[in-house]
């Protein structure tokens, strides 16, 4: 189905790319002449794409996931939809702090959806509150680690932990979704620890997945869980645990800031803090960062040593700083006796932000962000800063 989606992408790119001069004009416009990107769409506008009248619930549009066929599950695949569903929804994060990438969540009554667009600065062009038409017709329903995502079938360079590819191709783009009228911004809904752990027991089909909560009455439980990848170059596949660095079950490895951009990342490691992380992934474990790929050369093997390349001949923490790039880092809440994980991007414009000294010191606080499950475990994801001017994410009490 992908493939035939970007078949008629790449005749519709040619048909329009007449000339170099019309390279940044429209790919194509409508009736109204208005390109399809920047256009408000109705729902009665939308039967020239096969809209019957009737939208699916988020919530019944996740259940085609439970349909995967035999030979999809097996292949750790997503499901593909077939039929002539669509779904509607708010707009209920926002890119602008650069804490989300290439993504919207979508929310209705019943749920929210990740939306993997696969495009920069969304904030400019899905706003707050707006309605998103979605014609889920030969998209893609999966998860990643259990947080359910639309997108496209995985492509060809995937790894199989993920079970959907970005919608990064403007043609499907115009053709499957679609801004709607402005509206409101949804408030966020404040959440139980009940409710928390009733999402967590129904998994994929959790209904806080994707909606924008306020979780009251956190307190810092000093950890925090990073995965770092010492060479910038070999795969990020979990069956590559020699190039795998969990920062874990050991309090915080010195981080005091949400996350960490490239230059905290260097300071942090040249400074120490993650001497005693060793390399390695569940049962399988070699040295700290500071042996080389060649100490393990019996245990690796001559494949994974080439792999490695003359890298295979420095430390890992100096492979660490020549590959060096921004890092998320998710700081541990306890909400009751459940686990929150706050995860922070290191592009985000407030990664490098330490945490204020009462969060640290034990205060209670309430933090607003978009709810989604990691591997069985609740995540939030900060929309704004978080002590944005406008609007802040956190809040102590």
């Amino acid at each position: 189905m992908k493939k035939i989606i970007y078949a008629i992408a790449a005749l519709a790119a040619i048909v329009s790319c007449q000339s170099l001069k019309e390279e940044w004009q429209p790919v194509f416009t409508f009736g109204d002449n208005e390109p399809a990107e920047m256009k408000l769409w109705t729902e009665s506008d939308l039967s020239k794409y096969g809209f019957g009248g009737t939208f699916t619930s988020i919530k019944d549009m996740k259940d085609e996931y439970e349909k995967k066929t035999a030979m999809e599950k097996k292949m750790t695949s997503g499901h593909t939809i077939t039929s002539n569903t669509w779904i509607k929804g708010q707009v209920v994060s926002d890119d602008r702090s650069g804490n989300l990438y290439r993504e919207i969540y979508l929310q209705d009554a019943t749920g929210g959806i990740d939306l993997k667009l696969g495009k920069s600065s969304l904030y400019s062009d899905y706003k707050l509150g707006q309605w998103v038409y979605v014609n889920c017709n030969g998209l893609c329903i999966g998860a990643y680690n259990g947080m359910p995502q639309l997108g496209l079938e995985p492509d060809n360079t995937s790894t199989n932990e993920y079970e959907t590819s970005y919608i990064d191709n403007q043609y499907i783009i115009n053709t499957h979704v679609f801004r709607g009228a402005y509206d409101t911004p949804v408030a966020p809904k404040e959440v139980t620890e009940a409710e928390v752990k009733a999402s967590l027991s129904a998994g994929f089909k959790g209904d806080l997945w994707g909606v924008l909560v306020k979780v009251k009455g956190l307190k810092y439980g000093n950890q925090i869980f990073a995965l770092v990848y010492p060479h910038g170059i070999l795969g990020h596949k979990k069956d590559n645990p020699y190039n795998r660095l969990f920062l874990s079950d050991a309090g915080t490895w010195g981080i005091n800031t949400w996350s960490m951009s490239k230059a905290k990342y260097i300071e942090y490691i040249q400074a120490g803090n993650f001497d005693a992380g060793v390399i390695g992934s569940g049962a399988t474990k070699y040295g700290n960062i500071l042996t080389k790929p060649i100490d393990y050369k019996a245990q690796m093997g001559n494949e994974v040593i080439t792999a490695f390349g003359p890298d295979a001949y420095i430390t890992y923490k100096e492979m660490m700083v020549k590959y060096a790039t921004a890092n998320y880092v998710s700081h541990y809440f306890k909400m009751g006796t459940t686990d929150i994980q706050v995860r922070t991007s290191g592009y985000a414009k407030f990664a490098d932000q330490e945490l204020d000294s009462r969060i640290i010191g034990g205060s209670s606080l309430d933090i607003t962000g978009i709810l989604t499950i990691y591997d069985g475990s609740a995540q939030l994801s900060l929309v704004t800063a978080p002590d944005d001017a406008d609007n802040p994410s956190v809040k102590i009490n």
